[in-house]
């Protein structure tokens, strides 16, 4: 409704002397119940309010419209005018079509009235300007829709079938809805309950201002492809008047209603069937070590990881997660440790993962478990045998497993159980050991068989048996579970035989590999190739051939370990042969085992004991006790820089013949400044002729001790009325305390202690000699032996032996010897008379030889 002001419409009515007409206002409806109007209204009253001023009286009104107007009159554009209280009213039906834009639109209304001028009436007439509004229809609007129903959501799954759709709807308008029909285009691989691509919601009414749900079902196909879908709709309704309304999302313009409907996105999400999947590894492990477990993570579509909480009875020590998001598969490292006091079991670690995926986040957990033994090792099924050729359809054949106990202690109730996989049955699946000696300490494995029936559509090949060996030791009840891998002959086929291949490295070794043919066919153009990996093939004995039914050939392959490490390498054997005019191809896996090199060359190192604070020389001798000579012999030595430091490091000894010894000096300079063991290594590489380079390593353990060089000085000889003093002093010039030192003069002894370097220590002993009765001018010569005992560093004992000889010529005498033999021992004491006559000999043959090389 439109309406003067009440300041104007007293002005108008204050001046009688100018009668006169106005609009006081007009609008849709009546002005008691204003309404507004809308597209589509047909014969839908239009009022106008007339005031008049002084004596004018309104007679009738009349209402026009430009050129292009959309409104429409009924019964015409006149009106009559209805008095009222003060003013009066005109009324005109319009009809608004539908495809009228909303807005204001221009109109005037001409009012026609009579003014008395002295006894005559004159009618008079007046145009106004007015604008007409026309008001957007007030669509219903779907506000939300979801799996499930109002009270339950559920997400809709790719293949899962019928499945509810809840679609609310809000009414924005002042006024009741009624008949609301959603029309929804469905995504490709969701239809209707009957077939249809789209999917029909009926809602009676909708209050003013209120939001109402409708469920109907959906079936979502296998064809539904997982992602979230902006979804077009139409929209039907009836306003309170009874006129009926259409418009879709997607255009604007489309139905029966030029107006802007509400366009709030409507978006609907398919999920997969499982949008993300989590997988976690199991381990086995010790107390006090650590393991490692990895989560790992695979979907299809964009994921984000949130969290990730392990929980467990083991210690988490590190985790490289952090939130991701990804697309394919992400990987996540947990390290735990084992804690000491933990007993041999299972136990959990589980996983609670927090993900969001399509806007939606969700939670689950993944367990797994880690074994806790007392030792890495656990008894296992190694060497599957076949009794005979087991090829598909075979009946009733033996497959001998080897039970192992590599434990350090027996166990028993040994029960192993085989779950035969699809294509093999047998005709018992457990089998029991009493017992099993531990390793190393008796008979620790056993023969275990089973009966075995193939069927006759099993594929040739390798197939995993899973197995359970449960047994009792004295830490209780154990149970292992792993698989073995069994191998199915194919059928007609050759077949290749091959004997556990031992090489050592750095050598070569010949691989004969038994071709057979069971066939009663022959075959022919017969080629193998030997494929490793690490190892080399060198040689080859047989290029193509051809085999006759029911026979073998046999190929060699010459195979050099040259520059690897010990530890087994797979080959792979491919055969190629035509069997009745079909090429045929076969594969087999061979393990090569390569085993350390033998120690060719023997090394040994003297001295063992060397002294710090000095320079000490230190022989390596190398015997080579091989029967062929090495060559580019190279000799390395390594050792701590902190506690001694070598001459040369490396020796390059060129070649050693066998049998020959080979030695080298080196110097020695001990850093330490106390007795300290040296660990010094050595390294020997050489060549051996028809091989490669092969390296020895060796390990010695050398001892670092102080020098002890203890010396008698200034030996003295009394005599005094029969009575024979000996008195002397002990100079150690070493770097270490000579210990426990005892000085024996003709077996008397005396207890001097210890001896420090550079610490003059005197001593003297006194004794009575055979001669001090008789005639000291006449007597024979004398001799007193000195023996110096003592104990070095490392607690060795050294003897130090002196011969100090003199004639008594005199009652009472005094003789300081400063030449005297002197012999060192560091063993017990020996016979010094024999030692002092070898002595003699020694010299007596050497005057005698320079006094005949003089009379020539």
């Amino acid at each position: 409704m439109v309406s003067l002001s009440p300041l104007s419409f007293l002005l108008a009515t204050a001046t009688p002397a100018s009668p006169t007409v106005s609009v006081l206002g007009y609008g849709w409806g009546s002005p008691s119940s204003p309404t507004s109007a809308y597209p589509g209204y047909t014969d839908f009253p239009f009022y106008v309010e007339i005031g008049a001023v002084g004596s004018a009286t309104p007679l009738s009104a009349s209402i026009s419209f430009p050129s292009g107007s959309p409104f429409i009159t009924v019964e015409g554009n006149q009106a009559g005018v209805i008095q009222g209280s003060g003013y009066y009213l005109a009324i005109f039906y319009l009809t608004i079509p539908s495809s009228v834009t909303p807005g204001y639109y221009s109109a005037k209304v001409a009012v026609d009235y009579s003014v008395p001028i002295a006894d005559q009436v004159c009618v008079e007439s007046k145009t106004f300007n007015i604008q007409i509004p026309v008001s957007a229809v007030d669509f219903p609007i779907p506000v939300g829709i979801q799996g499930g129903t109002s009270g339950v959501s559920q997400n809709l799954v790719t293949g899962e079938g019928a499945s509810p759709l809840t679609i609310s709807v809000s009414n924005p308008s002042s006024n009741i809805v009624d008949n609301v029909l959603v029309n929804l285009t469905l995504p490709s691989g969701l239809m209707s309950e009957t077939g249809k691509k789209f999917l029909t919601f009926t809602i009676p009414s909708i209050p003013p201002q209120e939001t109402i749900q409708s469920t109907q079902l959906v079936n979502v196909t296998q064809n539904a492809i997982p992602g979230t879908y902006s979804l077009n709709y139409s929209v039907t309704f009836t306003n309170y008047l009874g006129y009926r309304y259409y418009a879709t999302n997607s255009n604007i313009t489309s139905g029966n209603a030029n107006v802007t409907l509400v366009n709030i996105p409507l978006t609907l999400t398919i999920y997969p069937k499982t949008p993300i999947t989590f997988y976690v590894t199991s381990a086995s492990a010790t107390p006090s070590s650590l393991v490692s477990i990895t989560l790992r993570a695979n979907s299809s579509y964009n994921a984000f990881i949130e969290s990730v909480t392990p929980q467990t009875s083991l210690t988490l020590l590190s985790s490289n997660f952090t939130p991701t998001t990804f697309q394919g598969t992400a990987n996540f490292n947990y390290t735990f440790e084992v804690p000491q006091t933990l007993a041999p079991g299972a136990y959990p670690i589980t996983y609670t993962i927090t993900y969001e995926i399509f806007g939606q986040q969700q939670e689950t957990a993944v367990t797994t478990f880690v074994q806790v033994n007392y030792y890495n090792a656990m008894p296992t099924l190694s060497d599957p045998t076949w009794s005979t050729l087991a090829t598909p359809g075979t009946a009733g054949v033996t497959l001998t497993f080897l039970l192992t106990n590599p434990l350090p202690y027996p166990i028993s109730d040994v029960n192993v159980t085989i779950l035969p996989p699809a294509g093999m049955s047998s005709t018992y699946t457990s089998y029991v050991v009493p017992t099993l000696s531990a390793s190393g300490q008796g008979v620790n494995y056993a023969q275990v068989p089973f009966t075995i029936t193939l069927a006759q559509n099993v594929t040739p090949g390798y197939h995993e048996i899973p197995f359970v060996v449960s047994y009792f030791s004295s830490y209780g009840f154990h149970q292992v579970r792993s698989q073995i891998p069994v191998y199915v002959y194919p059928q007609s086929q050759l077949l290749a035989l091959v004997s556990n291949v031992t090489v050592y490295q750095g050598t070569q070794a010949e691989l004969p590999i038994v071709l057979v043919n069971y066939d009663p066919v022959p075959v022919s153009s017969v080629s193998a190739e030997l494929r490793l990996t690490g190892l080399s093939v060198v040689g080859f004995s047989n290029q193509t051939f051809n085999m006759g039914p029911n026979s073998n050939a046999t190929v060699i392959f010459t195979i050099s370990a040259q520059g690897v490490g010990a530890g087994s390498y797979p080959a792979t054997l491919t055969l190629v042969y035509n069997y009745e005019g079909v090429t045929k191809t076969v594969t087999y896996t061979i393990p090569i085992n390569v085993l350390p090199a033998q120690n060719i060359v023997d090394v040994s190192i003297t001295p063992t004991e060397v002294y710090y604070g000095t320079i000490n020389n230190v022989t390596v001798r190398l015997i080579d006790t091989a029967q062929t000579p090495l060559n580019n012999v190279v000799l390395k030595l390594f050792g701590p820089s902190s506690e001694f430091s070598l001459s040369q490091n490396t020796v390059d000894i060129g070649t050693l013949s066998p049998g020959k010894s080979y030695t080298v000096t080196l110097n020695l300079l001990p850093t330490v400044s106390s007795t300290t063991p040296l660990p010094l290594s050595v390294e020997v590489q050489y060549l051996l002729p028809g091989s490669g380079v092969i390296t020895q390593s060796y390990n010695f353990s050398l001892i670092a001790t102080g020098l002890v060089d203890l010396v008698l000085q200034q030996p003295t000889i009394s005599f005094s009325n029969g009575t024979l003093t000996v008195t002397g002093v002990l100079n150690n010039f070493g770097t270490a305390s000579a210990n426990f030192v005892t000085v024996y003069v003709d077996g008397n002894s005396t207890y001097i202690g210890s001896v420090p370097p550079n610490s003059p220590t005197p001593f003297s002993t006194t004794l009575v000699i055979p001669f001090a009765s008789g005639n000291t001018s006449t007597a024979r010569p004398h001799q007193v032996k000195i023996v110096v005992s003592y104990e070095d560093s490392i607690y060795q004992t050294h003897n130090l032996t002196y011969v100090l000889s003199f004639s008594p010529s005199a009652t009472h005498f005094n003789t300081t010897f400063t030449n005297f033999r002197h012999f060192k021992s560091s063993n017990s004491l020996l016979p010094e008379i024999v030692i002092a006559i070898l002595l003699v000999i020694v010299i007596v043959l050497a005057i005698l030889l320079v006094l005949r090389k003089g009379k020539k």
